[in-house]
């Protein structure tokens, strides 16, 4: 993955304190690794400890610093409870909230049991009402804070046998974009970043059959595959101060792929 790593290019968010939730995840990671590289103090927070210290390494390295790590079950409102606790007693507050959990499971709606339903619908949508409960106080007390949203297209676009996850992404752009307008008047802005094709472990299968992956690119017009760093990019921006009064939006970051409707020759 490629960062463009020109100091002049990176936003100064030197001080400021954020919270990675799915920070393991590749775009998480990404996220994180920037985040750092651009002066913050960086808390991934991951379901599972192990999952945190399998993947720690390699973000460290791209950081030449320091990323704590928070397990937490964002699906679970006890463990986001204990997780906010422990956050708060060790930084006291927080700037940057970015919402980069996520799970997904492909199938025709009708095999779906109400578990598997539950699952996605609990963890993408569930997991960021419960984050943003448990996470915003210190922002309004302090009147001052970013919230960003990882979304999707699908919150947009049909997309076959990803229903869950559509109607997951869907809930949580609109639960944000209400978000936004509810905390506007506590100079706390709400955002989000919405990723077309991006390579990442999510995507794997799409990367493993050939005539998808050359049907998919020739709907792009940059013609190529997103990398998480492109995504990472916007976050920095929507951090940043230069996006001071911008609030309730979503950047889609796709190649230029809905802007020509996946038909990239008019």
């Amino acid at each position: 993955m490629r960062r463009n790593t020109d100091p002049g290019l990176r936003a100064n968010l030197a001080g400021k304190v954020a919270l990675v939730t799915g920070g393991t995840g590749s775009i998480g990671g990404e996220i994180a690794a920037a985040l750092r590289e651009s002066g913050a103090r960086v808390v991934v927070a991951s379901r599972k400890e192990k999952t945190v210290s399998a993947r720690s390494g390699k973000y460290l390295k791209k950081t030449d610093g320091e990323l704590a790590f928070l397990p937490m079950d964002v699906s679970d409102e006890k463990s986001v409870r204990l997780g906010s606790k422990t956050f708060f007693s060790a930084y006291g507050r927080i700037d940057i909230l970015v919402l980069a959990h996520g799970v997904q499971l492909r199938k025709p709606f009708r095999e779906f049991s109400l578990a598997e339903w539950n699952v996605v619908v609990g963890t993408n949508l569930g997991g960021t009402f419960l984050t943003c409960k448990h996470f915003t106080g210190p922002m309004i007390e302090n009147r001052r804070g970013r919230i960003i949203g990882i979304t999707s297209l699908t919150a947009e676009y049909g997309i076959r046998n990803i229903s869950a996850y559509a109607a997951s992404k869907g809930g949580m752009a609109q639960f944000l974009k209400s978000l936004s307008v509810e905390l506007a008047r506590h100079n706390v802005t709400v955002n989000m970043v919405a990723p077309g094709r991006i390579v990442t472990r999510m995507t794997r299968d799409l990367r493993g059959k050939k005539n998808l992956k050359d049907s998919s690119l020739l709907r792009i017009p940059m013609e190529r595959f997103g990398r998480p760093s492109d995504i990472s990019g916007a976050v920095l921006f929507l951090a940043s101060e230069a996006a001071d009064y911008i609030t309730g939006q979503t950047i889609v970051v796709d190649g230029g792929w809905t802007a020509s409707m996946g038909n990239p020759e008019g």
